[in-house]
């Protein structure tokens, strides 16, 4: 009874704060978002803004199909945790990592097709499109990156790691806003510069959750 006791009081603390970092760290990436509409807004032509609403649409819905690497990498990896098995824990994440990897590649493979069929169903003025697809040819890039993360965090997560998860969020977070406001406000490429912003952070991201793993990992 007193056994069951101490593993409740000691399993709550852990679920709160994993549970508190990983809604952090889900609140980051629309607060990110928020700021390069409020670069895009600063501009005169509206267009930039508008296309990148309509773009963004696209990818909310193609990344949130993918969401179940993330979930899928940390269950796994939790019960591997729980056995102690470390072969497991590297190669769940190892697995997870080859397939996130093809699906990334696969969605750049087929960045043509998906944006006709995207902006051939909707209705927008042809400028608003431009700019759309602008920031789609820019943001496609980062696909790859997008989805390695979704398993490195999610890896990370189930270690525990959850300051790591907020460090790596965070730090990704910053980069695109630097990026947003270089490329936006001071080269002026409007929803292009907003794009290769969200691409770049992306890879700023996987780079730092790389050396987060790449600390843990033991190979011998």
């Amino acid at each position: 009874m007193k056994l069951a006791r101490l593993n409740s009081d000691s399993l709550l603390p852990r679920f709160y704060r994993l549970a508190v970092i990983n809604t952090l760290s889900n609140i980051m990436i629309p607060l990110s978002g928020l700021v390069s509409v409020a670069f895009l807004g600063h501009l005169k032509e509206i267009r930039h803004l508008a296309g990148v609403a309509v773009a963004t649409v696209l990818f909310t819905y193609l990344y949130r199909l993918l969401h179940f690497l993330r979930m899928g990498t940390t269950g796994a990896t939790a019960q591997a945790v729980g056995k102690d098995d470390r072969e497991a824990m590297l190669l769940v994440g190892l697995r997870n990592g080859l397939i996130a990897l093809v699906l990334g590649v696969l969605i750049v493979i087929l960045q043509y097709p998906i944006e006709k069929i995207w902006f051939l169903i909707l209705d927008a003025l042809d400028e608003v499109k431009s700019s759309g697809i602008a920031y789609f040819n820019a943001r496609i890039w980062g696909a790859p990156a997008v989805e390695l993360n979704l398993v490195v965090i999610g890896w990370l997560l189930g270690k525990e790691m959850s300051g790591k998860v907020l460090v790596i969020t965070i730090f990704g977070n910053l980069g695109n806003i630097i990026f947003d406001y270089f490329s936006i406000l001071q080269w002026h490429w409007g929803s292009m510069g907003a794009g290769f912003s969200a691409c770049l952070s992306q890879y700023l991201t996987l780079f730092m959750g790389i050396f987060f793993v790449s600390q843990d990992v033991r190979f011998q």
